[in-house]
């Protein structure tokens, strides 16, 4: 099964909105934006987040950004930075990656800038970003896996309706150590 056939949607069109929040394919321009969000948020991400640690640099930020549209074109992860629509600030960034055409599944991962948190931004996030997989990418399953212990992401999965399947044992590595993960499924008419 070939979930798009062979277009892929064009990242420089697409903008997904609630009115409050903005989520758009990361630009080179967002390098600043991202590094500052990220060094924010790095003693409470990096429990959960590999990619922010103590030393996270602009240079990764750079690096991270340059990746995108080539993973893009591919149909290897769609990524997206979270904007406020009123101030312009990035929130944070979301995206769909591990793609399984043959049965039209991805996984849904999101991360919210510290002070941002607890304000209804990644639930809002998932809301949109899953819908746009539906509709645009026509998946027929969203996986969001989240390490048992995260409670945040766990309240996000299920303020957005989420159904939680069960726990999977070993199934996130997260800086070589292997988490249990509770995973969640969305399918279409969930959101």
């Amino acid at each position: 099964m070939d979930i798009m056939g062979d277009t892929k949607p064009d990242r420089k069109k697409i903008e997904l909105t609630d009115g409050n929040i903005l989520l758009r394919p990361y630009r080179m321009s967002d390098v600043d934006k991202l590094f500052h969000a990220v060094r924010e948020s790095v003693n409470e991400m990096s429990v959960w987040l590999p990619f922010a640690h103590e030393n996270y640099s602009i240079r990764e930020s750079k690096d991270w950004i340059k990746k995108r549209p080539k993973e893009w074109r591919k149909g290897i992860a769609y990524d997206f930075a979270v904007f406020d629509m009123q101030s312009g600030d990035m929130l944070g960034g979301c995206g769909l990656n591990e793609i399984d055409e043959r049965n039209g599944k991805a996984n849904l991962g999101y991360w919210v800038r510290t002070s941002r948190t607890g304000k209804g931004v990644a639930v809002a996030t998932t809301r949109l970003l899953a819908k746009w997989g539906f509709e645009v990418l026509k998946l027929k399953r969203i996986e969001i896996g989240i390490a048992l212990g995260n409670q945040r992401s766990l309240r996000v999965a299920e303020k957005v309706g989420a159904r939680r399947e069960g726990v999977l044992r070993n199934r996130i590595n997260i800086r070589d150590v292997m988490h249990d993960a509770v995973m969640h499924s969305l399918i279409p008419g969930d959101v």
